[in-house]
Parts: structure tokens; sequence; C-alpha cells
């Protein structure tokens, strides 16, 4: 019998696998299983694999490694191995909580509508402590609600704290692909939140800040430039209905074109602009194909108050 929840955990790091597997282990809930599909990593990840003696966990490793490639291929080879109604992209160094598989799976029964469901997060630091938790989405949204908590920042969002209904992601062969997966993890809830989505009330899902991250990569601010900017063109292509309810529609009216122009070019800044030495912001900025002149020019103005400022 197919478990409820497949974890589907693509690997390469063995500092915190140990740690991540344990808290998969440790579910109050029997209903699933773990595939831990090791990505050609130098170290012995099958070793700390065979530790754990459950008949639930499987370990595979790839003929060759996918996801320094293309991370979103290697995860979408990834989820072929699932066998449960719902897939946990589950990251080397993340944790769950023990009532995490239980509370969705109580949740996919409730809203059997809902192709997605969603856990708020509590982030934690590399040695485990708390630094802060997000916030508690109402336990059902439909796409209108959904899309607002994201537009206005109140929701975070990260692809390890969402159990997507298998048959759905696969029907639209699975992550969405943006360059290195930045934007993956916003574009693919939102386009599988068309039914609605249901949300934990506590926060089920531990992200690790981590030097490791790809997002912490400065060798792939190019990739990160461009993946913000197909994010946005995917944006902007969106085209729900305009609803009849008059708080969904003020709900949707809010991401407009104007407010995505503004987002883009904050993204362009924050996330890679403002790390740059002086040399190196002609060529960047020249690969922000979205921002206007003006706004490439605040951008500089920007980048030199820091600097004036010592800020980062």
């Amino acid at each position: 019998m197919a478990a409820a929840i497949s974890f589907i955990m693509p690997a390469w790091k063995a500092r915190f696998l140990r740690e991540a597997i344990g808290s998969i282990v440790a579910q109050t809930s029997p209903d699933w299983e773990l595939v831990v599909v090791d990505d050609c990593s130098p170290e012995a990840l099958g070793e700390i694999v065979a530790a754990f003696d459950d008949p639930r966990i499987r370990y595979v490793r790839n003929e060759k490694n996918l996801g320094g490639k293309n991370l979103v291929r290697q995860w979408n080879h990834c989820i072929n191995f699932a066998t449960g109604d719902y897939i946990v992209l589950a990251a080397d160094d993340d944790l769950y909580k023990p009532t995490f598989c239980a509370e969705c799976i109580r949740l996919a029964e409730k809203y059997p509508q809902a192709d997605l469901i969603h856990a708020s997060v509590e982030q934690i630091d590399e040695e485990g402590k708390h630094l802060w938790d997000d916030s508690i989405l109402p336990e059902f949204t439909n796409k209108y609600e959904y899309l607002n908590w994201w537009v206005t920042g109140r929701s975070f969002t990260c692809i390890g704290n969402f159990a997507f209904k298998r048959t759905a992601l696969l029907a639209m062969d699975g992550f969405i692909d943006f360059p290195c997966a930045f934007g993956s993890d916003i574009a693919t809830p939102i386009a599988l939140s068309v039914q609605g989505v249901a949300n934990t009330q506590d926060m089920l899902f531990c992200f690790r800040q981590s030097t490791q991250h790809l997002s912490a990569d400065s060798s792939r601010f190019k990739e990160k430039l461009e993946a913000i900017s197909q994010l946005s063109e995917w944006l902007q292509a969106i085209d729900y209905e305009t609803p009849e309810d008059p708080a969904d529609r003020e709900f949707y009216q809010v991401m407009n074109r104007e407010y995505l122009h503004r987002k883009v070019v904050f993204d362009y800044f924050n996330l890679v602009i403002r790390y740059l030495p002086a040399d190196k912001l002609p060529e960047y900025l020249k690969l922000c194909r979205l921002a206007t002149p003006l706004d490439k020019s605040m951008m500089v103005l920007r980048w030199i108050k820091r600097k004036i400022l010592k800020r980062r």
C-alpha cells in the first residue's frame, strides 16, 4: 500500500543529513516514505542512510550529477521515485516537526480539492537555534488569498514546506524550471494553488539558514538575475478570471504590472546588485533586463549610499 506522504530528498551534503532524516523518522504518523536521492555526492551519504533501519526509507544514487547543471531537473528526476498521494521535496539540512505528516494528512482529508498543503515555517540557524517564525495563514485560502499572502510578503516560501498532490504535480510536468531553481519554489506553489491551499496552524517545518545554501552562492548571481526576470514574466502571465467577491478582487488587483515592476527592480538590487564590487556593476546592471535606465541609475545611487553608510 502506497504511503500518504512521500518525502523525496535530493541529497548532496552530509553535515545535517542524519538530523534531517531523523526528523522524518520521528513523525507521529507512520504513513510516509522517504527516498534519499544521492546526486553523486563525494561524501558517504549512503552510510548515513543505512544507519536508519526502517523499511520506509530507500536510498538511490544517481549515475551522474544532475543538480550541479540543473537543480530543477534533479528535483523532477527525484519525484519519479514517489509513490505517495502527496510529495514533499525535503532538503538534506532542514527539519520537520513530529506532527508535520499527520497534519498534512488531516488537511488532505478535510480539503480533498486542494492540490497544495502549506506548512508555516520556523527559521533556525546552523546550530538549530530558533531565529524567527513565519505568519499563520487561514486553514484554507483560495487562489486569490494565497497569491495576496505571497505578494504582500506575509508568507515565507521555500520548497520544503509544501506537500504537493502527486497527480497534480506530475500533470504539470513537475516543478517549474528557472535558472538554478531561483523562484521555482514560488511559481510552482502558485501554479498549484488554483484549487485552493490548505495551511497548517503551527510552525511544522524548520528552514535552516546556512552558508551552504545555493541562495548564498555569489558565483550564481548572473543566473539569479535571469531567474528574477523569468519569474516576473511568469507572474505577469497569470490570467485568473476577475473574481466576483469584492475581497478577492482587492487581493488580485494588488498584483498589477506596476507592482510587479517595482518588485523585480527591488529583487535585482536586494538579491544581487547590493553585494557587487564597483567594477562589476556595469556588467551586472546590463543583465537586469526588465529595469529601465532610470531604475538602473537609482540602483547605482542606492549602491553608493549603502557603501557610504557601510551597510551590507
